[in-house]
């Protein structure tokens, strides 16, 4: 059993009775913060989370428990027996402590679990038909996996283990990086033989082709969850690569060169939108000498893939351009009924209709998480969708500022960045409907409430020693 470590205490030498108060207090603050950070169980934090981040990025999402749909995922299956071991240690008083200052995250998992409960609430209400009735009792699982994955993130003990843990998120995701890149050039899914006893295959997309290009899903359930995923992992894989010592060059690049050409890859607006929103977000923030030629790089990149892969770019501008002249078909599917889409709203503005309970196969796609949520969850629910992002944006401003380490302070904007990415790309798909995408969300909210927790701990560990340094000008008097 690990021991307790000695308290600290302000220093002999203040010589003010107020000054050894206030520095005693603060210094307690931080003596409890060091108490909660070792493990009251056997099994740590950060390894329970190591295991799900390899479920969630490497094993097929379409691989599920049957009669459970997209919500049985392995990943969303391990989410709950570690919610079980986490709430068994609850029980018997060891369980696992948050560190100070990780109120945020926890708050905005709250609120959104308690849209959830007043849509299903509503649900109940009005009488939904059998496939709707199960959709609403499927997602109140799926609230428990995500509530289990922000509990114990938010529960990582040390910024060490965070690291390591967004280290294994990068390698997993460059992983999963090369299956779609392979996926590209062999037109095929390549992972359609993994079968996992007991285990059925929910979703079977086949090749999606735009222009003369197929797009790779890899262990996603489809192109669009793929690129968002990567898109939210490319600042942490960039702020890596710059950071990161204890590698060379190559292998700290490698990853982001791998997720960023793997984006593109699933000829997407949302991809190109994702990679924009993050570079918007990290670069004004980089020093010039950085700044520049990560541009000039980015330029030769973008002119080796044209040559590379002859069409790609100019497919992905058409894209664009497509929606800009009126021409874009798919656009036009998505928002061409949305009028029928607000007739539903309608009917319950505030709590909504249920919670994942607007099935395509009854109704239509929306491909709008905003949308979707406030035909699902009301006005309440968009707004407890919006704060999940905007807590993580807090978090990792909050914490940036709070740091005087530059590495310390990019990590911050790597989380804001991520923030960044998914505020914008939830506009462009159903985001809380896909198992991966929504996954890694819950586990950066709470990862990012960590990374404040440390920061404020570091603000109250300057600020007691700043406490007990003795005073020049009692110093003087007493001489």
């Amino acid at each position: 059993m690990p021991t307790r470590p000695p308290e600290s205490r302000p220093s002999p030498h203040a010589t003010s009775a107020a000054a050894r108060s206030s520095g005693g207090a603060v210094w307690r603050v931080v003596a409890r913060a060091k108490v909660v950070q070792r493990a009251k169980s056997g099994l740590d934090v950060a390894t329970v989370l190591s295991i799900y981040v390899v479920l969630l990025l490497l094993v097929p999402s379409r691989i599920v428990l049957p009669g459970l749909g997209s919500i049985g995922t392995p990943a969303n299956l391990f989410a709950l027996l570690a919610l079980m071991w986490f709430v068994a240690g609850w029980l018997m008083r060891r369980g696992i402590e948050p560190l100070p200052g990780v109120g945020v995250p926890r708050f905005a998992i709250g609120f959104f679990a308690v849209a959830v409960l007043l849509s299903y609430v509503a649900l109940a209400r009005r009488g939904g038909s059998g496939l709707e009735i199960n959709a609403g009792d499927r997602s109140l699982i799926q609230l428990a996996a995500w509530v289990s994955l922000v509990l114990l993130a938010s529960s990582v003990r040390s910024m060490d283990r965070l690291e390591r843990l967004l280290r294994l998120v990068i390698r997993c995701a460059s992983i999963a990086a090369v299956v779609g890149i392979i996926e590209f050039f062999l037109r095929r899914d390549i992972l359609a033989w993994i079968q996992i006893p007991g285990m059925e295959t929910a979703v079977v997309l086949g090749n999606m082709v735009r222009g003369s290009f197929t797009r790779p899903h890899s262990t996603a359930i489809h192109p669009l969850e793929f690129a968002t995923t990567l898109a939210v992992i490319l600042p942490f894989a960039i702020y890596q690569a710059f950071h990161r010592t204890d590698t060379g060059r190559l292998q700290r690049w490698m990853p982001v060169a791998l997720i960023s050409l793997a984006t593109l890859m699933t000829v997407s607006r949302t991809a190109v939108i994702g990679i924009a929103v993050a570079l918007l977000v990290l670069v004004p923030t980089w020093s010039s000498k950085r700044r520049w030629p990560t541009l000039v790089l980015l330029v030769v990149g973008l002119g080796m893939l044209k040559v590379a892969i002859p069409g790609l770019l100019s497919t992905i501008y058409q894209l664009f351009a497509t929606v800009f002249n009126g021409g874009d078909s798919s656009t036009k599917a998505r928002t061409g009924n949305y009028s029928d889409v607000f007739a539903y709203v309608a009917q319950s503005p505030w709590t909504g209709r249920g919670f994942q309970t607007f099935l395509p196969s009854l109704y239509r796609y929306t491909d709008n998480m905003y949308l979707l949520g406030l035909v699902e969850m009301g006005a309440i629910g968009v707004t407890a969708i919006l704060v999940l992002y905007l807590a993580i944006l807090h978090c990792g401003g909050s914490g940036r500022r709070r740091f005087t380490d530059p590495r310390m302070r990019e990590l911050g904007q790597s989380f804001t960045a991520a923030s960044a990415v998914l505020l914008v790309c939830t506009a462009t798909f159903d985001t809380l409907s896909f198992p991966q995408v929504s996954g890694l969300l819950f586990m950066l909210l709470g990862l990012a409430g960590v990374y404040l927790g440390m920061a404020k701990r570091q603000e109250a560990s300057i600020q007691a020693a700043a406490v007990a340094q003795p005073q020049p000008e009692l110093v003087g008097a007493a001489r």
